[in-house]
C-alpha cells in the first residue's frame, strides 16, 4: 500500500514539512500527488509558463494501472482511452509486409494496455493536485545547497527557500540532475540515432486507429492515425552523436530533410507537413543510466534519473511508477530519507535496467532497423506473430 498504517511508519516526519518538486509533467504531478497525501507541504516549480501540452499519446499498462487505481484516477484514464490501433509495416508501393490488427468488438479480451492522449493524462494528473499543492510556473532552480537539516534552494528570480527534500522530475535534460550530479554526458547512453516527432491535424494519409511504418536501412518513417490528428515520426540511425544546437529548430528541420528527401511511400507528404513552425520534438535517442538516483536530500524521478527512451514506449508509465515507488519508500521510512531513497533505488533499478536493455537492443532493431537484415527479421516476426508492440 502507498499509505502504510501508522504502526509500520518509522521516524515519521512532522506533518507539513516542505518539499520541492522540480517539473510539472507526469513524474512531477504524480510525485506531488503522493507527497501531498503523505502529509508534506508541496511546492512545484516549472520553467514553462504552464503545463507543457502537446506530444504523442502515452501507453498505460501493468503496474501503472495499479498505481492509477490507488490514486483514484484510473477510471478517468479509461474514459479517455483511445481505441485499439492496428500496426502495419509498409514497402515503397504501400504493400503491407507484416503487422497485426486491432482487437475490438464484444468478443475481444479486456485490454491489458490503454493508450491516452498526453494532454488528457496531464489534465487528469493536474486535477488531482490542483488547489492542494503550490505551483510556481515560469520558475526554475538556480542553485541547491544540501545540508544536514534541509536544502536551501535559490530560484532563478533570486529568491531563497528552505525545503526538507527536493525531487527532480524535470526530464531527460534535467537541470536538477546537472546541479547535483554534474555534466549529463556522464549519464547519457547514446542509442545510435535521432528522432523527430510532430502532431498535426488529421491528414488523410492513413485511416484512424492505425500505425504505419516504412523503413529502409537506417531510416524509418512512422505515421500514427487518430480520429482528429496524425503523429508523424522520422528517425535516422548514426554510429556516433552529431554536433548540433538542440535549441535551433531550423537546423533540425534541415537535418530531417537531408536524410529523408527522395524517399518513397508517404514520406514526401509527411515531409510537407513539417512546415516551418517550431512545434515539434527532436532529440537524440538516448537513455539516462545512473548508479544512484539520489544524493543527500535530493532525489530524481522519471526521465531525470532513468530515461528509458521513446523506443521503450514507457516514458509516461515509468514516471508514474517511479513516483509511486518513491512514495511507498517514504511512507515506510518517514524522516529517514536516506533509507527511503535507498529502498526506492534498490527495488526499482532492476526493472529499469531490464526495460533499458530491451529498448537498446530489440527495441531499436524493431522500431528503427539499421540494416536490411534487421528489417527482414522484423517483418518475419510480425508475419509469424512473434512480436507485439
Amino acid at each position: 500500500m502507498l499509505s502504510p498504517p501508522d504502526s509500520d511508519r518509522k521516524h515519521t516526519r512532522p506533518a507539513g514539512a516542505p518539499v520541492l518538486v522540480s517539473g510539472a509533467s507526469f513524474a512531477g504531478l504524480a510525485t506531488a500527488f503522493w507527497l501531498n497525501r503523505l502529509g508534506y507541504r508541496v511546492t512545484v516549480v516549472e520553467l514553462a509558463p504552464g503545463l507543457r501540452k502537446g506530444g504523442t499519446p502515452v501507453d498505460i499498462e501493468g503496474e501503472t494501472i495499479t498505481i492509477l487505481e490507488r490514486m483514484g484516477m484510473f477510471e478517468a484514464v479509461r474514459a479517455k482511452s483511445l481505441p485499439p490501433r492496428a500496426f502495419e509495416c509498409k514497402d515503397a508501393q504501400d504493400h503491407t509486409l507484416g503487422g497485426f490488427g486491432a482487437e475490438a468488438g464484444p468478443d475481444a479480451a479486456p485490454p491489458a494496455r490503454f493508450e491516452i492522449h498526453r494532454d488528457d493524462l496531464l489534465d487528469i494528473l493536474f486535477a488531482g493536485v490542483d488547489g492542494l499543492v503550490e505551483f510556481r510556473f515560469g520558475r526554475s532552480i538556480k542553485q541547491l545547497e544540501d545540508g544536514p537539516g534541509g536544502v536551501t534552494v535559490t530560484l532563478d528570480d533570486g529568491s531563497r527557500h528552505a525545503f526538507a527534500l527536493v525531487i527532480g522530475c524535470d526530464g531527460n535534460r534535467s537541470n536538477t540532475r546537472k546541479l547535483v550530479f554534474g555534466d549529463e554526458k556522464n549519464f547519457t547512453y547514446f542509442m545510435g540515432g535521432y528522432v523527430y516527432l510532430k502532431v498535426v491535424p488529421e491528414t488523410g494519409l492513413l485511416p484512424p486507429n492505425v500505425s504505419q511504418v516504412y523503413s529502409v536501412p537506417g531510416l524509418t518513417t512512422m505515421l500514427n492515425g487518430y480520429d482528429d490528428r496524425t503523429d508523424i515520426a522520422f528517425a535516422f540511425r548514426t554510429e556516433s552523436e552529431i554536433e548540433y544546437d538542440y535549441r535551433n529548430r531550423a537546423q533540425q528541420r534541415v537535418m530531417i530533410h537531408d536524410h529523408f528527401d527522395g524517399l518513397g511511400w508517404k514520406v514526401p507528404a509527411a515531409l510537407d507537413l513539417m512546415g516551418t513552425d517550431d512545434d515539434f520534438y527532436f532529440d537524440r535517442i538516448n537513455q539516462i543510466r545512473m548508479p544512484t538516483w539520489s544524493k543527500g536530500r535530493i532525489v530524481l524521478v522519471g526521465d531525470a534519473g532513468y530515461c528509458v527512451s521513446p523506443v521503450a514506449g514507457m516514458g509516461g508509465s515509468m514516471a508514474i511508477i517511479g513516483a509511486g515507488r518513491l512514495a511507498e519508500a517514504l511512507g515506510r521510512h518517514g524522516a529517514d530519507h536516506a533509507a527511503a531513497f535507498r529502498e526506492y533505488h534498490d527495488k526499482l533499478h532492476a526493472f529499469v535496467d531490464d526495460v533499458q536493455k530491451r529498448a537498446a537492443t530489440e527495441g531499436m532493431a524493431m522500431i528503427f532497423p539499421a540494416s536490411e537484415a534487421e528489417i527482414s527479421e522484423r517483418d518475419r516476426k510480425l508475419r509469424d506473430g512473434e512480436l507485439d508492440i
